[in-house]
């Protein structure tokens, strides 16, 4: 059984406010979290920030071709939907790539440079108290000296290798970004498809009170 125009219009709109839910909560907690992170890894947040801006503000130009059920304005927004959403789908890729896996390779560049007159591994070791990339004995299996960045102030050595550090720290901090940011991704998946199912069921209603 087809779905009545009343039903179709009711889900588009429903969806549109989703949206624009979803749209102020990727902003709050991308903002939320960008002051916890270091500077040069807060672009892909401040991405995400505008991004749940114009979902926001594309909800409402959803809403107006919902509610005047107008065609033009509803293909727009189903266009314009599908564009965000790819643009979502390629952040949440990035997301991963920049946070999860290039923790390590930052790491093995970091300690490729370490030599025992030069701490290349001291901006993760001071920021993450830490020490090497799994390890203190990285140190000893390279046969460099531990650096001073391996010990805290009262020079004890941290126990713990920067790898895990990093992976927690990200872990935690940006927790909630990515559920949003997946949750977005989800809805507009949802408007999408609403609203191109909108935009045939006026386009054949125009057709039929052309007869």
């Amino acid at each position: 059984m087809g779905w009545s125009p009343l039903m179709i219009r009711y889900l588009a709109f429903l969806f549109n406010f989703l949206c624009a839910v979803l749209g102020i909560a990727t902003i709050v907690v991308n903002v939320i979290a960008i002051d916890q992170i270091a500077p040069k890894d807060q672009l892909i947040l401040g991405l995400y920030i505008a991004v749940g801006s114009i979902v926001f503000l594309l909800s409402f130009y959803g809403c107006y071709g919902a509610i005047k059920e107008s065609i033009c304005v509803t293909w727009a927004y189903a266009t314009s939907m599908l564009v965000m959403l790819i643009v979502s789908i390629v952040m949440l890729f990035v997301f991963r790539m920049h946070f999860e896996e290039d923790s390590i390779t930052k790491l093995k560049q970091a300690f490729a440079k370490q030599t025992n007159t030069y701490d290349a591994m001291a901006e993760y070791q001071t920021q993450y108290q830490c020490c090497g990339i799994y390890k203190l004995k990285d140190y000893g299996d390279a046969s460099i000296t531990v650096p001073s960045s391996c010990y805290d102030q009262n020079d004890s050595p941290y126990k713990d290798g920067c790898l895990a550090k990093m992976e927690t720290q990200y872990e935690e901090l940006l927790k909630g970004p990515k559920i949003v940011g997946w949750m977005l991704m989800v809805i507009e998946i949802g408007a999408f498809t609403f609203a191109t199912i909108m935009g045939v069921s006026l386009r054949n209603e125009l057709r039929r009170s052309a007869y």
